[in-house]
């Protein structure tokens, strides 16, 4: 579980360092946006099924 969460951090937190060092058009920051929300989106699904399946 904390593998999990870590996971999660470590992405998010990436995901934040590289839009301070590369500034996106708006364009572009909406498509991102729409993509990171799929991804995460599957990752909890992919948590949810670990969880179910550990307990």
């Amino acid at each position: 579980m904390n593998f999990a969460k870590g996971i999660a951090v470590g992405l998010a937190v990436g995901a934040a360092a590289v839009m301070f060092m590369d500034p996106l058009s708006d364009k572009q920051r909406h498509k991102l946006q729409r993509k990171t929300e799929g991804v995460f989106r599957s990752i909890g699904g992919m948590i949810d099924t670990a969880m179910d399946i550990m307990h």
